[in-house]
C-alpha cells in the first residue's frame, strides 16, 4: 500500500487551529510522562489537564476538547477512572486516543486494552511491538473505524481511506523519558479540532517530528534536548515546515 503523505500547509492549518481554539486535552498517562506532556501540549498551543481521581475526571472530561489514555505506569485507581472516560467519550462524541504502552508484558494492561478497544471511532497510538501485540483486537478496526498510529523511525497512520506517512524525526526523540508518550497528547489536541483523525495524528507527528530535528542541531545531549524540543514546538511556523518538508511556496 502506497503511504500519502501531508503537505506543509495542511500541518500549519491544523495547527493554527490548535493554537487559535486552545482546545483541553484530558490526559490520563503516566507518571513519567505528566510534565513533558503538559509542557509539550503548552507549546503546541493546548491546554493540559491531568486530572486522575476517580471522582472528577469524568467531570473534567465533558469539557475537554479531547481525552488522552495512557497505560505506561497504570493503577488501581486509573483502572477505575477509564471506563468513566469511555462513557464519556461514546457519550459527548469527544476525540479518544489510546496509547497501550508496554502490553504485550502483562495480562493487566492486555485486559484494559481490549476494553478500550471495544470503543469505536478512537486513535490507537504504539510502536511496532505493542502494535502487533493487539493483532488479534484490532482485526476489526475498519469496522470499528479505528486509526492506527505505528510510531518509528517512519510513522504509519492506517485509516480506512488508506494510509499516511511521516519520516520526520530524531534518534535523541527516544533517550527522553515521556517524549514519545507526548505524542499522544499532541495527536488528541489535532483531533480537538480536526474531524479526519488520520490527518490530525499525521499532523501533529510531522511537526513534532521537524521540531525533534530541530532542537537536536543545537543540544549537547538528551538534557538540552528535551528543553530545545519544547522551544522548537512552540515556534513551529508554515515557513518552518516548508523549508523542512522540502517545500517550496
Amino acid at each position: 500500500m502506497t503511504a500519502a503523505r501531508l503537505d506543509a500547509t495542511v500541518v500549519a492549518g491544523v495547527l493554527a487551529r490548535v493554537a487559535a481554539s486552545r482546545p483541553r486535552v484530558q490526559c490520563l498517562t503516566n507518571t513519567v510522562a505528566q510534565n513533558i506532556t503538559a509542557n509539550m501540549l503548552l507549546a503546541f498551543g493546548a491546554i493540559p489537564s491531568m486530572a486522575i481521581h476517580v471522582d472528577e475526571i469524568a467531570a473534567m472530561a465533558e469539557g475537554a476538547g479531547a481525552i488522552l489514555i495512557n497505560i505506561g505506569t497504570i493503577n488501581a485507581e486509573s483502572e477505575l477512572a477509564i471506563p468513566k472516560l469511555l462513557e464519556v467519550a461514546r457519550d459527548r462524541q469527544k476525540p479518544l486516543v489510546f496509547d497501550p504502552v508496554f502490553v504485550e508484558l502483562s495480562p493487566l494492561r492486555q485486559r484494559v486494552a481490549r476494553e478500550v478497544l471495544r470503543l469505536p471511532n478512537i486513535v490507537v497510538r504504539g510502536n511496532a511491538t505493542e502494535m502487533a501485540a493487539l493483532a488479534a483486537d484490532l482485526k476489526t478496526a475498519r469496522e470499528r473505524n479505528l486509526t492506527l498510529v505505528t510510531t518509528g523511525k517512519v510513522d504509519r497512520i492506517m485509516r480506512a481511506g488508506g494510509m499516511l506517512s511521516v519520516s520526520h524525526g530524531h534518534p535523541l526523540m527516544t533517550r527522553v523519558t515521556g517524549v514519545g508518550c507526548a505524542a499522544g497528547a499532541l495527536i488528541a489536541a489535532c483531533c480537538a479540532v480536526e474531524g479526519d483523525p488520520a490527518v490530525a495524528a499525521a499532523a501533529a507527528l510531522t511537526a513534532y517530528g521537524v521540531a525533534g530535528e530541530i532542537a537536536a542541531e543545537t543540544s549537547q545531549g538528551p538534557g538540552s534536548f528535551a528543553v530545545h524540543l519544547i522551544d522548537a514546538l512552540a515556534g513551529m511556523d508554515e515557513a518552518t515546515l516548508r523549508e523542512r518538508m522540502g517545500e517550496h511556496g
